[in-house]
């Protein structure tokens, strides 16, 4: 029971966890449960949510470069002061200074920071303008970012300023479902339309509808796992339905492609 709950705090770290909650799930009263994790953890439930909120932002804040305003959220925090204070009282220093000094660069290279959300947030998206870059590959390795380095390229030979666009991986296939390389294509949609200067060739649209978006950032060679246990949540924790059509990962900036591990992916998976 003490390890499934903490499973689940883990998967939710950006949502309100309450004893309330907790004891829902379990069935047994939050006075009880409190003195249950308290006699296995050895210290109060909510300290440890704490924690774990705050370990879970210094490894983000060692292995990635995700921005700290962004981090915060993440974890389970709303304003800056909140999350600077929990982070100071948990580590003695704050979450910029943290980053600056590199305080986890010597260890950085065998931490996983295995962030995954479970929190399933539904949107309906609009159709999209974008320039597609076809590709074929495996979502699950590495290689199949080597076509973001055909973006970057493009990028580069049009002038243009990455900030100017948002980045999709476009799924075409579930790699859990049908194993091996399958279409994936890099899709790079302008956050203002007058920029694009792309010929027709590069032209195409994205298409929109209802989706169900998660959120994860781990080494790629943690991908399949992250992506089973979404779907298991999707198709046992939710009302949704798995729809047809494509599903997108979903980049903050334009993915690194020598060095892939560690990107905050958004998953749009299509839903009814």
């Amino acid at each position: 029971m003490v390890k499934a709950l903490l499973t689940y705090i883990s998967h939710h770290l950006d949502e309100e966890i309450t004893l309330e909650q907790l004891s829902k799930l379990t069935g047994y009263s939050p006075f009880h449960l409190h003195r249950k994790i308290k006699e296995a953890l050895g210290e109060p439930i909510g300290d440890f949510i704490r924690r774990q909120r705050i370990d879970t932002a210094a490894q983000l804040l060692a292995l990635t470069d995700i921005p700290v305003a962004d981090i915060k959220y993440l974890v389970g925090y709303t304003n800056n002061s909140g999350f600077s204070k929990a982070f100071r009282q948990v580590t003695g220093t704050s979450p910029k200074l943290f980053r600056a000094g590199n305080i986890l660069q010597e260890k950085a290279a065998a931490l996983q920071p295995g962030y995954l959300s479970l929190s399933c947030e539904v949107l309906n998206l609009t159709r999209q303008e974008a320039i597609i870059f076809p590709g074929i590959g495996d979502y699950f390795s590495k290689s199949v970012y080597s076509i973001w380095k055909e973006v970057k390229a493009f990028i580069l030979h049009e002038k243009l300023n990455e900030d100017d666009f948002d980045y999709y991986g476009i799924l075409h296939n579930c790699q859990n479902v049908t194993p091996g390389p399958g279409r994936y294509d890099a899709a790079i949609v302008p956050k203002h339309k007058d920029i694009v200067r792309a010929n027709k060739f590069y032209r195409s649209q994205i298409p929109g509808g209802k989706f169900a978006r998660y959120r994860f950032c781990c080494p790629v060679s943690q991908y399949r796992s992250n992506t089973l246990l979404i779907n298991k949540h999707l198709d046992e924790e939710t009302p949704l339905k798995h729809g047809t059509g494509v599903s997108y990962f979903r980049f903050r900036s334009l993915p690194n492609y020598k060095e892939p591990d560690n990107l905050l992916i958004e998953w749009y998976i299509p839903v009814k």
